[in-house]
């Protein structure tokens, strides 16, 4: 039976930023349309949102993040 929250889609989202964390590398992410490379420094949760750390402390709420793949 398929979530249709998109809790899934979440998830599957999250692993692929954390993977990116995990191992030092980028992420492609897709976020209002336009594809971007990121450096992912960490994902973390904060007041109940799910966030993507950049470099320089900066963040990407994971809600506006419409699909993410590991960098090519």
């Amino acid at each position: 039976m398929v979530d249709e929250s998109g809790a899934d889609f979440r998830c599957g989202i999250v692993d692929v930023l954390e993977a990116a964390a995990l191992h030092k590398r980028h992420a492609e992410v897709r976020v209002d349309g336009c594809w971007r490379r990121v450096r992912v420094i960490d994902v973390v949760t904060d007041h109940g949102e799910d966030w993507v750390v950049l470099p320089g402390d900066d963040r990407l709420a994971v809600s506006r993040i419409e699909k993410a793949r590991p960098e090519r």
